[in-house]
């Protein structure tokens, strides 16, 4: 019995299809019809029924399926925990950050990684939103992420760094400064600048304006976090960013929203079950490096 038969299998089992089985395998539909029948042969069982037009499992076709599944799960995560050893022995950490993470909050951690580990290098990547990062840990691409979640979600395959919330910037001139109290239905005629469609604050944005009746008036979405604090202090618009993005600002207001918006900024991984034991002092390191300034 070889993997090979096994993955075959798995493929015809789950689209009851030999040829849309060959196609995702990309080999040709003779190769699996073969494959199975040598498969049957050494079972000395029938485990398709071939009989109707349409193929299908015989019953011991689909207990046979349940053992090939966790073998094929088994010897991917035994390929996956392998790759964990080979990137601690090439020295390289593949690490997915967010656009505001990274220009406020990585750089600190990244000087005192340096310093604590100079043999092993950081692979630092850029992506858009919490949820592409998410994605690329689960396809292998990356080991680690920074993402930002709503403070009353947990996610698994990941750890709380810090909590923090949301204020509204504004121009320094704006009305509502005036205010003890901000709601979001305070901004119902505003500007807002915003981050990328698919981001946190985007979504987070678009919920609260629609709990007070209306959809915000988006005069743009950009990654650049520079280009919309530039824009609110040329009174073009308002925005919504995180505390820790706004410590050292003055050139513009900014202001607690009632009611506050909070979320986690987490280190999260891939690994399907747990984390790999030869990361966890990396993981101790960034708990206790990753800080808000």
């Amino acid at each position: 019995m070889e993997l090979r038969q096994l993955e075959y299998f798995c493929n015809v089992g789950m689209f009851e299809n030999f040829t849309r089985a060959a196609q995702v395998l990309h080999v040709s539909q003779p190769s699996v019809t073969k494959a199975i029948k040598s498969l049957e042969l050494e079972l000395q069982l029938t485990l398709i029924d071939r009989s109707q037009k349409r193929i299908s499992l015989t019953e011991e076709g689909k207990i046979f399926l349940k053992h090939a599944q966790k073998i094929m799960q088994d010897v991917e995560e035994a390929r996956q925990d392998m790759q964990q050893f080979k990137i601690q022995r090439e020295n390289v950490i593949k690490f997915g950050l967010p656009p505001m993470v990274e220009a406020y909050l990585f750089p600190n951690f990244f000087i005192k990684f340096t310093a604590a580990y100079p043999n092993i290098a950081l692979d630092i990547q850029e992506f858009g939103d919490s949820i592409e990062i998410q994605q690329k840990l689960k396809d292998g691409v990356l080991d680690f992420g920074i993402i930002m979640t709503p403070i009353d979600v947990k996610q698994s395959l990941s750890i709380n760094l810090l909590s923090d919330e949301y204020s509204l910037c504004l121009p320094k001139s704006h009305y509502l400064l005036k205010r003890k109290e901000i709601t979001f239905g305070d901004l119902r005629n505003e500007k807002f600048i915003l981050q990328q469609i698919g981001t946190y604050q985007h979504q987070k944005v678009c919920e609260c304006c629609a709990k007070c009746g209306y959809s915000p008036n988006i005069l743009l979405c950009t990654s650049q976090l520079k280009t919309i604090k530039q824009l609110v202090i040329n009174a073009a618009g308002i925005s919504i960013l995180p505390n820790f993005v706004l410590r050292s600002e003055t050139d513009f207001a900014y202001r607690a929203l009632t009611p506050p918006i909070k979320f986690n900024v987490s280190l999260a991984w891939g690994k399907s079950k747990e984390l790999p034991a030869n990361y966890h002092s990396f993981v101790d390191f960034v708990k206790s490096s990753f800080t808000i300034q």
